[in-house]
């Protein structure tokens, strides 16, 4: 299938991951869409370039999921990931110019997704000029993630009190703390992930863990006590520690998911980091959870594409 297209003078294609790096070293510390190469899990995950024709520079990059949903193509973030880890490069410090090579390039992707019948994508915190998917008809929405700088984690001045007390109590538990990934952690973080995912899912995030724990920058911490355990992984991404998964056992009284996050992200703030992303949820428990960290409340932007005949469906009630 060829997935190249231009317009006017961007060309935005398909490129390997190894070519990607080679041509911007720096998109490895960007997003976590390029720590690795993803296409290793599957290769319906796709990189795409978007180049000047003209000069041929890179002016941007981006990554996609491939899927069949109901016999039809389907276009979506890599699966467990936030977004879609789009990248746009710096154009001077003018804000005039700035802006209009951002909404060249973001005009090239609109036009490039609406060629797809089914789309279901959201771009970085960073990326907030939607002007152009609504000019090709998306439904633009907003989502949500919380972030919170490593300065504020330290004292923890703006977190819960509920939180707080929770941190001082666990300190006088008899936790252990483990930085291993065994079976016990493998089971915890696939329980609490997988909830109501289809098979395919289930091992798109079986490979996923496989390629993260071979990356030096991910972590894992289990929080042990009496046999019940909590779990917390993240991977750094350049200055920021990006929390991706967790799973914990009830234990009366005690939070051992909260003590294994506590745990995984005091580690981390040797390596020189400035902000941690909870890569927040749109569920109303897990989003007052990472909210009682004190963190910031950081919105992103999702747009949608529907086939025609899905609309027929709803309005039929099918």
């Amino acid at each position: 299938m060829n997935f190249t297209r231009k317009f006017n003078v961007l060309i935005t294609e398909e490129i390997s991951y190894s070519k990607l790096i080679q041509s911007l070293p720096k998109l490895e510390e960007f997003n976590v869409c390029y720590i690795s190469d993803w296409s290793k899990v599957d290769s319906d995950y796709k990189y795409f370039s978007i180049r000047d024709e003209s000069t041929d520079k890179l002016l941007g990059a981006f990554c996609l999921f491939f899927s069949k949903r109901k016999g039809m193509l389907h276009l979506s973030n890599p699966p467990f990931f936030q977004n879609c880890g789009l990248w746009i490069g710096s154009q001077g410090k003018n804000l005039y110019y700035q802006n209009s090579h951002q909404k060249k390039v973001l005009k090239s992707i609109a036009e490039f997704l609406s060629t797809y019948n089914w789309v279901n994508i959201s771009f970085p915190p960073e990326c907030i000029d939607m002007q152009p998917f609504y000019w090709e008809d998306f439904v633009c929405k907003v989502r949500y993630t919380y972030r919170l700088k490593t300065t504020e984690f330290r004292e923890l001045n703006n977190a819960s009190k509920g939180l707080k007390s929770s941190i001082k109590a666990l300190k006088s538990k008899g936790i252990s703390i483990h930085q291993t990934f065994d079976s016990q952690a493998n089971y915890l973080l696939e329980s609490s992930s997988l909830q109501g995912r289809k098979k395919v899912e289930s091992d798109y995030f079986k490979k996923l863990l496989e390629v993260l724990k071979a990356l030096e920058t991910f972590s894992v911490v289990k929080a042990e006590v009496n046999q019940s355990a909590g779990v917390s992984c993240g991977v750094r991404v350049g200055d920021t520690f990006v929390y991706l998964f967790g799973g914990a056992e009830k234990t009366e009284g005690l939070s051992l998911g909260t003590a294994s996050l506590y745990e995984l992200i005091s580690n981390e703030l040797e390596a020189n980091l400035q902000l941690i992303d909870f890569e927040g949820s749109m569920i109303p428990g897990v989003e007052r959870y990472f909210r009682s960290f004190g963190a910031e409340l950081t919105p992103f932007y999702n747009v949608t594409k529907e086939p025609a005949v899905l609309g027929v469906k709803k309005a039929l009630n099918l």
